[in-house]
């Protein structure tokens, strides 16, 4: 008898990631919580003025957007599920002040064969809506380095 055995040996690569790794100097190094009972990822961040947009004084909608973007991933990586992001519909409702309180956070909607679906949204610290945002993120094999 032969048995064939297959180990998935995942790639380990230093963690630059923009939003959250404390590794990259030029990042935001924001921390993220997740809670399981509810699938939802959560945090605060402040803002550095470097981050502004055309606006004195308001962070830049680009630098939102990669807030939206990582609290929906935060969800993803503690479901352990190996996914890109595919799509994200963003809607901006108000301008957000650099040096204050921004409050993530985010909720996994659903899982289709290889498409994940998350929610996101962003509040001041007078629980205004800042921006949501619709993420779907592709799953992808971590050994197939094509991605």
């Amino acid at each position: 008898m032969h048995y064939t055995i297959v180990m998935k040996v995942l790639r380990k690569h230093k963690n630059l990631s923009f939003g959250t790794s404390p590794d990259n100097e030029q990042g935001l190094q924001m921390k993220l919580e997740y809670d399981e009972d509810t699938k939802t990822a959560y945090g605060e961040i402040a803002i550095p003025s470097h981050f502004q947009g055309h606006q004195p004084e308001h962070v830049h909608q680009g630098i939102l957007t990669v807030l939206l973007d990582e609290v929906m991933m935060h969800i993803n990586q503690a479901m352990n599920l190996e996914v890109v992001t595919g799509e994200l519909t963003v809607r901006f409702l108000q301008l957000a002040k650099t040096g204050e309180p921004i409050y993530l956070r985010g909720y996994f909607v659903k899982k289709n064969k290889k498409i994940v679906e998350n929610r996101a949204e962003l509040e001041d610290d007078i629980g205004k809506i800042i921006a949501r945002a619709k993420g779907k993120y592709i799953e992808i094999d971590p050994l197939d380095d094509s991605k």
